[in-house]
């Protein structure tokens, strides 16, 4: 029996935007109480990094996809995709969740109710990594599987979602051949 990762949200998720909270609140306190010349310099200097960490610390969670994903945040570099395939949704899914196992993506959650699977990858030369989002919906007979892969904290992605993106139907392909 296959085992999944499934989402639901938790106190960790509460606990994470507390977090993010208290950050920004100490920033502006700090700025208040040390007074500087220009509180606006203070803040960017405590903001960018917590912005940076707080990135790093919600990445692996599908409940912050919208936040990733959308078109406002500017911290990061979108690349979409949709492909259709002649497999069942339910098949389809199966399968995408095998070839993740098996590439250079690390799969860190997969939602059986919704169809949604949520892959990231290492921190490299060209990116602090990316978050692959994949999910399935049925039109007709086929099963169109959406791919959005989002870089963390870099508005340029220097190709590499793109390579994601080419990486993945490359894996697809190789394991519906027998």
């Amino acid at each position: 029996m296959n085992q999944y990762i499934i989402h639901t949200p938790t106190s960790k998720d509460i606990k994470i935007w507390i977090a993010v909270l208290v950050m920004a609140l100490i920033t502006v306190y700090s700025a208040y109480i040390l007074e500087p010349e220009n509180p606006g310099l203070l803040i960017s200097i405590f903001l960018i990094p917590g912005l940076f960490i707080m990135n790093f610390i919600i990445r692996r969670s599908l409940t912050f996809k919208n936040y990733f994903t959308s078109q406002v945040n500017l911290l990061t570099s979108k690349f979409y995709s949709e492909k259709s395939f002649d497999i069942s949704k339910e098949l389809m899914f199966e399968k995408i969740i095998e070839v993740i196992n098996d590439s250079k993506f690390k799969l860190v959650e997969a939602d059986n109710d919704k169809f949604e699977i949520l892959a990231i990858t290492k921190i490299s030369f060209k990116s602090w990594g990316e978050n692959i989002y994949i999910s399935f919906d049925t039109i007709g007979d086929e099963t169109i599987m959406k791919f959005c892969s989002v870089t963390l904290f870099q508005i340029f992605s220097w190709g590499k979602n793109e390579k994601n993106y080419d990486d993945l139907l490359n894996e697809i392909e190789n394991s519906l051949t027998v």
